[in-house]
């Protein structure tokens, strides 16, 4: 029998572009000069994942930072790219206050 420790063996699935956009998001709202609350930031990050191709890996549990960082190389300019589109958006048409006039449906139509 092995000797190894459960969390040695762990392993979890990872959405690269939303920890990418994740990692992101607040510089790119606090350059384009937005409001930086809670349900904006949501928003944003909902927007630029919705334009952007899932990748997913399983990594093992320890080994996510430097994994991350090879996709960051990779998807850089496009994960950029969809942040700054979706800031402008959210910017342009903020939803902070919506929930006093409609439901808190987290999602903006094209």
């Amino acid at each position: 029998m092995e000797n190894t420790t459960q969390n040695e063996n762990a392993y979890v699935s990872v959405n690269v572009m939303q920890a990418l956009v994740e990692e992101k998001v607040d510089k790119c709202m606090a350059e384009a000069g937005m409001c930086t609350c809670q349900r904006c930031r949501i928003d944003v990050v909902a927007l630029a994942l919705s334009q952007l191709p899932s990748k997913y890996v399983v990594l093992h549990a320890n080994d996510t930072l430097p994994m991350l960082t090879v996709y960051a190389n990779r998807y850089a300019a496009a994960v950029t790219s969809q942040l700054m589109a979706a800031c402008q958006r959210v910017k342009e048409n903020p939803r902070h206050n919506e929930h006093e006039r409609r439901s808190n449906i987290a999602f903006i139509r094209d």
